[in-house]
C-alpha cells in the first residue's frame, strides 16, 4: 500500500518538474526520509500526505485516489483470450491493494481524531 502511495507521489513529483531535494526541503525533512515514502519504506501519515499535496500545488486526492480518468471508448480487455484472464487479475489485485491503502489512511486519521 505505501509503495502504491510512494509510486504515486514519485510521479507526480517528475511530473511537476521537482527533485526529492527540492520536495524535502520544503516539507522540512531529510532527502532520505522523503525517498522512503516514495519506495513505500515507512507508514505514510495523511498528515504528510496532505504536506506533500501543498508543496507540489496538487489536491490530496490526486495522490490517494484510486480511479483514473478512463475513457469509456477504451477497452478494458485484450482481444487475445489468454491474456483476459490476467487482465482481471492484474484488475483485481490494483483494486485490492488500493482499498487497503484507504484503509490504512482512513485508520491513521481516525487515530489522530481520537487522540486529540
Amino acid at each position: 500500500m505505501n509503495a502504491i502511495l510512494g509510486a504515486r507521489i514519485r510521479n507526480l513529483r517528475e511530473s511537476k518538474g521537482l527533485t526529492q531535494e527540492q520536495v524535502a526541503e520544503k516539507m522540512h525533512c531529510t532527502r532520505q526520509r522523503y525517498a522512503r515514502i516514495e519506495k513505500g519504506l515507512t507508514d505514510i501519515s495523511y498528515a504528510s500526505i496532505n504536506n506533500i499535496a501543498q508543496v507540489l500545488g496538487i489536491k490530496v486526492e490526486e495522490i490517494t485516489s484510486s480511479v483514473n480518468n478512463v475513457s469509456s471508448d477504451q477497452l478494458m480487455f485484450r482481444a487475445n483470450s489468454n491474456s483476459i484472464q490476467e487482465d482481471k487479475f492484474e484488475f483485481i489485485t490494483n483494486m485490492i491493494d488500493t482499498f487497503y491503502a484507504h484503509r490504512k489512511l482512513y485508520n491513521s486519521v481516525r487515530q489522530v481524531d481520537v487522540s486529540e
